[in-house]
């Protein structure tokens, strides 16, 4: 059964984490496990000091069962991970565990409502193993925690496509609509003309809109059931996407298509629309950390039955 890590520290952040990788979890029928980290170093050296780890190791074990507690969650798994670095820990429990998504709050010093992840959550977002998702600031106060209207950033990658196919199992199992985002930013006319092929500037970006619509399109037509709405829109792609999860209950998109092959890597679109979405945001790794077959968002039970 697919697996879901949450990182929790006992914040306000930990308790939105929580309610959104609860609703995830429910969704897709997934495994949750609630993650905290305490900063010691397991390897052998001078400042070893057993002690001092046990006490460590029951501060965070209390935290947790008292977080279990008051979350109403009880049940489900817990772990308490020695490592000086919470994002290197929640990382290579991932890697362990096979884990199908990661899960994290936004920094207390984020607008309310806005995802604004913290040091632990940016570090993870550039190298994590599998997909993460970051729960805007005050998201467990939010009531009816529903899924009406499911976003994806589209721009025609493999990383892009691997999120709308997620979008569509998620939409699709909470009887929610679907709508697929592209933003669509023209040449600057401050170019070399010589760089623009015959016909003019104007034209030529006429060119490239009609081909980004078109690709928009072909990937909405293989969505099955029909139904999906796509979304061109020209401007900066990340002013699109932060400006599209206003009215968004879940936005989810890929990566840059630089790094290491299985691991997230926030580039300048998805960078920005992590630090400002107004919903919470799934960010999907480049290729294949977990293929169609063995994905989170593949067979998924239905809420609605």
């Amino acid at each position: 059964m697919s697996k879901i890590i949450v990182g929790v520290d006992g914040s306000e952040g930990s308790n939105d984490a929580v309610s959104l990788a609860s609703s995830l979890a429910g969704i897709t029928g997934a495994e949750l496990m609630l993650v905290n980290v305490f900063p010691y170093e397991l390897h052998p050296n001078r400042a070893a000091n057993p002690a001092f780890k046990e006490y460590l190791k029951r501060d965070s074990e209390d935290l947790l069962a008292g977080l279990l507690r008051e979350l109403g969650v009880e049940g489900t798994e817990v772990r308490s991970v020695p490592n000086p670095s919470p994002a290197h820990g929640l990382h290579a429990l991932a890697e362990a565990e096979d884990a199908a998504l990661i899960v994290v709050g936004s920094t207390h010093t984020g607008r309310a409502g806005r995802v604004l992840p913290g040091s632990t959550g940016e570090r993870l977002l550039h190298g994590a193993p599998c997909p993460v998702a970051v729960a805007p600031k005050g998201y467990a106060q939010r009531s009816g925690q529903e899924h009406g209207l499911v976003g994806c950033g589209y721009d025609g990658t493999q990383s892009a496509r691997r999120a709308l196919d997620a979008a569509r199992s998620i939409a699709s199992a909470t009887g929610s609509r679907l709508r697929v985002i592209r933003g669509f930013k023209p040449v600057p006319f401050d170019i070399p003309p010589g760089s623009v092929a015959t016909g003019g500037l104007s034209s030529y970006n006429d060119d490239l809109r009609d081909r980004a619509a078109e690709e928009l399109d072909a990937a909405v037509a293989k969505i099955e059931p029909a139904g999906a709405e796509p979304q061109l829109v020209v401007g900066d792609p990340g002013d699109v996407l932060v400006k599209a999860t206003e009215g968004l209950d879940l936005l989810m998109m890929g990566s840059r298509g630089y790094g290491p092959l299985h691991a997230v890597l926030v580039g300048g679109v998805a960078g920005r629309v992590v630090r400002e979405a107004a919903c919470p945001v799934i960010v999907f790794p480049r290729s294949a950390g977990h293929t169609d077959e063995d994905s989170l968002f593949a067979g998924m039970a239905s809420v609605r039955g």
